[in-house]
């Protein structure tokens, strides 16, 4: 009796480990990564890092000797964003924003600028660096600050406010800005509690225009690769609205439409090769 009563037991552990086995692979997705130069050599041994939002690590792994790499995504309970960030020494920081869905495959391709043996000489005074750390920020100081953002207004006004008072007698900071090389001109004005909200930590001495707020208002922290600010003096684009100006680059596979915001376009691929549209 006691030994039927075991193997009893022991069936139904097996059932329920095989339904537990069943349901996790219903609802995980798979991400395959290939990683190579722009010459097309596979990049070997990088770190691969799959996040959700800005900074939730859902899995790592690293790239073998063909630059492939396989990341698994274990509870997906809708289409979700992802990003896979790739490190390697030698390389950029390399991004790429995605959406899956359950049961999904995603192939993910990054190419990275090749690796040079020699580096020019590089000169280094204390304005440049200073003017550096005032006026460009990329991905890894979003994602290595202690603060909690919302929007990108948020990046920019916690982690440079120099963007919005200028440094070395200019008047006014951000008055202008780019996304992905588009000049934003007319967006949607800010209004109540949004307009109110965005003066929350900004120096009192700033001097910028609605233009920037509304649209970095829009922006997804995590969807930010980098933003660099050019002040009064700087005239390197010779182009209207270069100057005071708040120039934004978003990771690849997102994309930003005025009055919408910033979001994701890339697409997924399904078990049976298919693309699958977002």
């Amino acid at each position: 009796m006691g030994r039927s009563i075991s193997y009893s037991l022991g069936a139904l552990a097996l059932v329920a480990s095989a339904l537990t086995a069943t349901a996790q692979s219903a609802t995980r997705a798979v991400v395959r990564v290939s990683a190579r130069d722009s010459s097309g050599v596979p990049v070997q041994r990088a770190e691969l890092t799959l996040v959700h939002g800005l900074r939730d690590v859902v899995a790592r792994g690293t790239t073998d000797d063909e630059g492939q790499g396989t990341l698994i995504v274990p509870d997906v309970k809708d289409s979700t964003d992802y990003q896979v960030v790739m490190r390697h020494i030698g390389y950029p920081r390399t991004d790429r924003f995605f959406s899956v869905g359950p049961r999904d495959t995603a192939k993910i391709e990054l190419i990275v600028a090749h690796q040079t043996a020699t580096l020019a000489p590089v000169r280094v005074t204390a304005e440049a660096d200073v003017l550096r750390k005032s006026y460009y920020l990329d991905a890894d100081d979003i994602a290595n600050s202690d603060w909690h953002f919302v929007t990108g207004w948020d990046v920019l006004k916690r982690l440079r406010p120099d963007m919005l008072t200028s440094r070395g007698g200019c008047e006014t900071g951000a008055q202008e800005i780019w996304v992905n090389g588009k000049r934003i001109r007319l967006p949607l004005l800010p209004t109540g509690m949004a307009r109110a909200t965005a003066r929350v930590g900004v120096p009192a001495r700033a001097r910028f225009t609605y233009v920037p707020v509304s649209v970095l208002s829009e922006i997804e922290p995590e969807h930010i690769e980098s933003i660099t600010y050019h002040d009064c003096f700087d005239h390197t684009m010779a182009a209207v609205g270069s100057v005071n100006a708040v120039f934004v680059v978003l990771k690849p596979g997102v994309v930003y439409r005025e009055n919408v915001g910033s979001f994701v376009v890339e697409t997924a691929v399904d078990n049976a090769g298919k693309s699958v549209p977002r």
